[in-house]
């Protein structure tokens, strides 16, 4: 069965960041013959993690952060990670975020895993904090103009999708570089378990650091489109009638 593993409540501090609920899941079933093991390390550099970012235990009313581990086979060993964010009801907030960690022993899968969380609780914080924020209060009542005249509206509803999109893929991005470096800068060393095992985290670093920064570059366009379009946007009010009838003709334009 998926094990499971939250955070234990941190002390606040002052300048630092408010507390989040939020669950987080474990699922190391495909994970294969040490996957009991493997479940627990990843738990316990998960709670670290969690903690050190203020992230407390939630429930079911609350945001969950999947993380699941399968084992690859064949001539070229090693583990598919999978990041999933979802919403109360379960649904899925976002497309699953999964990173190929290639003739991976398990301490350096873990120190993947856990490089991995850092930009995932940031969109965890991002999309948490932003839910939290109160309804903005109903805008006034639109002024009739000339025919076809267009006027102020508030732009349609997918410019908010694109921004919140591209918002969540910059996050992640910049996240990725943050833990990307910190991979790369350790020089390698003997691995105590096993001393014909050299542990070096650059292969991952670098990795990391190729889609951290095609993550952020996307994730910008996005951003830098909505906010544009969302500008732009206008609508067009043109009354019409006759004897027997009468109404208002309503459309978006967009330059």
């Amino acid at each position: 069965m998926p094990g499971s593993a939250l955070a234990a409540p941190a002390a606040s501090s002052a300048g630092s960041p408010a507390p989040i609920e939020a669950q987080l899941e474990i699922d190391t079933t495909r994970a294969g013959a040490g996957a009991d093991v493997l479940r627990r390390r990843i738990e316990e550099r998960a709670n670290i993690a969690l903690r050190h970012a203020k992230v407390l235990p939630g429930d079911r009313d609350d945001l969950t952060l999947a993380v699941s581990v399968e084992e690859i086979g064949g001539d070229a060993p090693g583990y598919i990670l999978t990041f999933e964010l979802h919403a109360a009801d379960g649904s899925m907030l976002d497309e699953p975020t999964e990173h190929e960690c290639s003739l991976c022993t398990e301490t350096e899968l873990v120190a993947r895993v856990e490089a991995e969380l850092e930009p995932m609780i940031a969109a965890l914080r991002a999309i948490a904090e932003s839910s939290d924020e109160p309804d903005q209060a109903d805008p006034p009542p639109l002024e009739p103009g000339p025919e076809g005249a267009p006027i102020d509206a508030p732009p349609p509803s997918h410019h908010a999708g694109m921004l919140a999109g591209g918002i969540t893929l910059l996050v992640l991005g910049t996240g990725s570089l943050g833990a990307a470096v910190g991979l790369i800068v350790p020089k390698p060393k003997i691995d105590e378990d096993n001393p014909l095992d050299l542990i070096t985290t650059r292969p991952v670093g670098y990795a990391l650091l190729a889609g951290g920064l095609a993550c952020a570059v996307t994730g910008a366009v996005l951003t830098a489109i909505a906010a544009k379009q969302r500008r732009q946007a206008r609508l067009s009010l043109a009354p019409f009638g006759d004897r027997h009838s009468a109404g208002l003709s309503v459309g978006w334009r967009l330059p």
